[in-house]
């Protein structure tokens, strides 16, 4: 099984160096062609099941996966769950990014045994079930935040049994997340037979097949005069739409070997 967990597009909070956390952020109209492209990257892919935050910048990511891969004979709608959102950050909410003798005291901040709490809530609750139970062949895609993808990160280091990959040693830290960037891991039952009536994480083990990948944004580019910066308007059409049919560009299916 293909496991994606996939940091959200850009969002207006993203471009005004903003500490975006709780808020309830729009993509930039770039961020909604950043959305596009990877969602047609995985489009081949089996996807059966699509979660997100339920803070709006993930959750349209999220939709246009859905959207690309809803055209076989299932149907793949986003699973929004308030444990993948971001870190609140207190007092620090819709504050510029700046040096700490510049920013305000922070209060309110949500702990980090908070967070971790909320990673392992979800790999209990809605993952593990998943891995136990689902078709070896089909494809979990986890759309999330930067704070919070490393916590399910390092919650599921805690829980797998990982194979000889030569990424590995890359989840014991601090992971970079790029909008749109994805970690890619590959899930594998060790036992056929084991029972799936439980959460068996000691039965499954898992390899690194990429970090951070985002091969899909390949050639794209922000519109100028500030338009790729502004918030996404869905009714409006999107400058792909005034262009002729692209050029085909060599396949970019990340997963395409697979």
């Amino acid at each position: 099984m293909h496991l994606l967990l996939i940091r959200h597009a850009e969002s207006v909070d993203n471009v005004a160096n903003l500490y975006g956390g709780s808020r309830d952020a729009p993509l930039t109209a770039h961020g909604a062609l950043q959305a596009r492209r990877l969602a047609s990257s995985l489009s081949r892919l089996n996807v059966r099941h699509v979660f997100a935050s339920n803070l709006q910048r993930a959750s349209q990511t999220a939709q246009a996966i859905c959207d690309a891969c809803n055209v076989s004979a299932h149907e793949v709608k986003v699973v929004q769950v308030p444990y993948l959102r971001e870190k609140h950050f207190g007092t620090w909410e819709g504050v510029k990014f700046a040096s700490s003798s510049k920013r305000p005291l922070q209060t309110g901040a949500e702990t980090s045994e908070s967070i971790n709490n909320r990673a392992h809530a979800f790999l209990d609750v809605y993952l593990g079930p998943l891995l136990s139970t689902s078709d070896p062949n089909s494809s979990v895609v986890i759309v999330s935040h930067g704070i919070m993808l490393n916590a399910l990160t390092q919650a599921l280091v805690s829980k797998f049994s990982f194979g000889d990959s030569p990424s590995l040693t890359q989840l014991t830290a601090r992971l970079p997340w790029s909008n749109t960037g994805y970690l890619h891991l590959e899930v594998a039952r060790l036992e056929e037979n084991a029972s799936t009536t439980d959460v068996l994480w000691s039965n499954l083990a898992v390899d690194v097949s990429r970090v951070n990948f985002t091969a899909h944004l390949n050639g794209l580019r922000k519109t100028r005069g500030g338009i790729g910066s502004a918030a996404y308007d869905k009714r409006q059409r999107t400058i792909e739409k005034f262009l002729a049919a692209p050029r085909k560009r060599k396949a970019e299916d990340p997963l395409r070997d697979c």
